[in-house]
């Protein structure tokens, strides 16, 4: 087992010690270096950097778990991955190709309703922080971002 190194800034070999060890992805279905590379990329660019200013440990945990969320998102399965379909069958599970317009404010029918009030952080989200909430990693990256800023609807 790869522990996760401790310096402060992301580092793609800490990337892929947390795809191993917090994601739980087997060693079997680990995506290319060339996938990890990208979706560690995107991260760095799109993760909010005023978070990096209050902890770098912070930035660190918000930079790995968006990649974790991208990486989910994009990771092909290997011909002979084990356990084989990996990423397509946790796409699956988690919903993630399905179309999410916004979150359900209200529903009813002849006998019943309810409404759910939505927090004001979800009110303006865009369409990459709802393909972000489909997963847990995602969720923590939105969760940990929402706390320092305004950036991308973030409030």
């Amino acid at each position: 087992m790869t522990d996760i190194p401790t310096t402060d800034e992301p580092t793609i070999e800490g990337f892929i010690a947390f795809v191993h060890n917090v994601m739980g992805v087997p060693t079997g279905a680990q995506p290319d270096d060339t996938t990890c590379e990208n979706a560690f990329g995107l991260a760095q660019d799109l993760a909010f950097p005023e978070i990096r200013r209050v902890s770098t440990r912070l930035y660190r945990s918000a930079v790995y778990n968006l990649a974790a969320s991208f990486l989910v998102q994009m990771a092909p399965d290997a011909e002979n991955s084990s356990p084989p379909h990996f990423w397509q069958n946790l796409r699956n599970k988690l919903g993630i190709s399905g179309f999410a317009p916004g979150i359900i404010q209200s529903s009813s029918d002849n006998g019943t309703s309810q409404t759910w009030a939505i927090p004001e952080g979800f009110k303006n989200l865009s369409l990459a922080d709802l393909d972000a909430l489909k997963n847990p990693w995602g969720r923590a990256y939105i969760a940990i971002a929402q706390q320092y800023g305004t950036l991308w609807a973030l409030r």
